[in-house]
């Protein structure tokens, strides 16, 4: 009888330790995943803030066209309005008033 209490308990253990190391493993992955998931967020900023730097650029210089660092830039200019555009897709558009 001692035998068969001593063995439920090192079996208790064992599956105490089985479930803390399960709990451990969804924190570890959870954790992680929002880990990756800010890194992707900050990447994402990044090139949108290089974006708005070449098109600042271009329009300092008074380019219509600039391709830098592998960003394409391209600026319409009017008399009365600015747009600019990069990958086809409006950006900015300011207008005189």
């Amino acid at each position: 009888m001692a035998n068969l209490r001593k063995r439920q308990i090192k079996g208790t253990i064992l599956l105490e330790a089985l479930l803390a190391l399960g709990v451990f493993a969804v924190i570890a992955s959870l954790l992680l995943g929002q880990i990756t998931q800010s890194r992707k967020e900050a990447a994402a900023i990044l090139e949108k803030e290089e974006v708005l730097r070449v098109a600042q650029m271009a329009l300092q210089t008074g380019q219509d066209h600039l391709s830098l660092n592998g960003i394409e830039i391209r600026i319409q200019r009017t008399k009365d309005q600015i747009r600019v555009f990069h990958q086809g897709e409006e950006l900015i558009d300011v207008e005189k008033r």
